[in-house]
């Protein structure tokens, strides 16, 4: 006996609705396949599953990381209390890397202390963030904070994209300013730190040698 066509529509309509179910589409833990238009980044809204590349979990994987290190717990400094700027392992490099090393028409007016890419910049000292800038020829992406002792303390060359802090921001020894980058005019990563007295640019302000802050501050 053959089947009833009354009976085929309703097994018809079920069947395409299962072929058509979310489920299948979402095996895999891919993203979809271009079957219609494409999302803002590329991907597909429908379809069968394509994995994602490597790269891009690589690059998910150190945006987790950053967001990880930002929101993680810190230490409470006590007032007065100074900490390393970098916090991470680092380098205070030799003569070409010191206050006072020729850098062509003028003289290097900090200290160039290396790490990764990435690594967290600190602030050495409680105070308030007077200057976040970018300088394209130049510092880069830069921060000065107007510390409570008196001093300026100036960080550039900072990774694109990592300064958490706006100027007239009030910050704790220890909170983060930013990331170890390459930005500006600079030859690798690493933390151009300079030290001011008398204020940043200001008059009758001047620069001296951050060297002795920082090997005080890497004994702590």
């Amino acid at each position: 006996m053959r089947p009833r066509p009354a009976l085929l529509a309703p097994v018809a309509i079920l069947f395409a609705l299962f072929l058509a179910s979310p489920a299948l589409a979402d095996s895999g833990g891919g993203v979809a396949a271009p079957i219609g238009p494409l999302d803002a980044d590329g991907g597909a809204r429908y379809g069968m599953p394509v994995p994602v590349p490597e790269s891009t979990r690589r690059a998910r994987r150190r945006r987790a990381a950053r967001l990880r290190r930002r929101l993680a717990p810190r230490p409470v400094i006590p007032a007065g209390e100074h900490v390393f700027p970098v916090d991470g392992p680092y380098g205070l490099g030799g003569d070409d890397a010191r206050f006072g090393a020729p850098r062509g028409d003028h003289t290097h007016q900090g200290h160039d202390i290396s790490a990764a890419r990435g690594t967290p910049v600190v602030a050495p000292y409680a105070g308030v963030i007077s200057w976040v800038r970018y300088q394209r020829a130049g510092a880069g992406h830069y921060v000065v904070l107007d510390a409570d002792d008196h001093r300026d303390y100036v960080f550039m060359h900072l990774r694109r994209g990592s300064i958490p802090v706006a100027e007239g921001q009030r910050v704790l020894a220890g909170d983060q300013l930013g990331e170890v980058g390459n930005t500006g005019r600079s030859f690798g990563p690493h933390l151009h730190f300079e030290v001011w007295v008398g204020g940043w640019y200001a008059k009758g302000g001047e620069p001296v040698d951050p060297l002795p802050l920082l090997q005080a501050w890497a004994t702590r």
